[in-house]
């Protein structure tokens, strides 16, 4: 739980800022403790509008309200920002999280004028629905009262691991991605169900509610995922057909190939 008193500031107002503005709110944080900074205005007062927080234009205005300064703009602007910042960080020291994709520590290290707390983490889409998979990792200078504020903002949008960095790469590949993998898997079945008389919403829904219902199934279970596939492929039967097919193609092998090179890529990435 989160101190419905510690003030919180986003520098940057957009999908995700919004999607963990909201969790707060309904998690019952104080909206008059929350700010948020962007240049488009736009967002701003959508965020004010929907919420009531505070907003501003002023990045240093966020550092100078908050107890936790939360770093929602896009990569190629996250040191412009923490420059322009650097100075009031290192007179008040805020918490900095940042959720800028493929930024590491050390970067953002880099562009601050002296040690700062600092939490990398790594939200997935589905947080918009307050669903989604975040990933934390932290440099030397957090302490467990900073661990468990992240871990307990981002459990307002779903569930939470602490990782090292080096695994940062691999988590992309596997959770960060992962909604993409589950909408291609939807795509696909969309596109064998044309036998299937129903309006395209209604498929949509049922074979989401299926994926859901499968995925809930295999955390309840204290059977490995091998195990519970097996327990519905009866011998001779639709889905043991559909598993050797799966089998014949080197399914599994391909989606491990993919995992490798997503994670190579992400790599890649991080060095640019």
């Amino acid at each position: 739980m989160i101190k419905e008193d510690l003030k919180i500031g986003f520098i940057g107002a957009g999908n995700m800022a919004s999607a963990l503005i909201s969790g707060l709110i309904q998690s019952n944080h104080s909206a008059s403790c929350i700010m948020a900074s962007s240049p488009e205005q736009e967002h701003l007062n959508n965020l004010s509008k929907n919420f009531d927080i505070k907003t501003t234009n002023n990045n240093v205005e966020i550092v100078n309200f908050a107890d936790a300064v939360l770093l929602a703009v896009k990569p190629n602007m996250v040191e412009t920002v923490l420059r322009e910042i650097s100075e009031d960080v290192s007179r008040i020291d805020p918490l900095l999280i940042s959720i800028a994709a493929g930024i590491k520590i050390q970067d953002l290290e880099s562009y601050l004028s002296s040690p700062s707390r600092i939490i990398r983490a790594m939200p997935n889409t589905p947080a918009s629905i307050r669903e989604g998979v975040t990933a934390i990792c932290a440099n030397e200078y957090i302490n467990e009262i900073d661990e468990n504020f992240a871990k307990g903002l981002f459990a307002c949008v779903g569930e939470v691991a602490k990782i090292d960095e080096k695994s940062i790469d691999i988590y992309t590949a596997l959770i960060g991605s992962g909604p993409a993998y589950v909408f291609y898997l939807i795509e696909s079945m969309l596109e064998s169900s044309s036998n299937l008389d129903l309006d395209q919403k209604e498929k949509i829904n049922l074979i989401a509610a299926m994926i859901s219902g499968a995925a809930n199934l295999a955390r309840a279970s204290n059977e490995p995922p091998e195990v519970l596939r097996r327990n519905v492929t009866s011998p001779g039967g639709v889905t043991q057909r559909a598993i050797e097919e799966f089998e014949d193609n080197e399914l599994k092998k391909v989606i491990i190939k993919s995992m490798e090179v997503a994670e190579k890529k992400s790599i890649e990435l991080g060095n640019d």
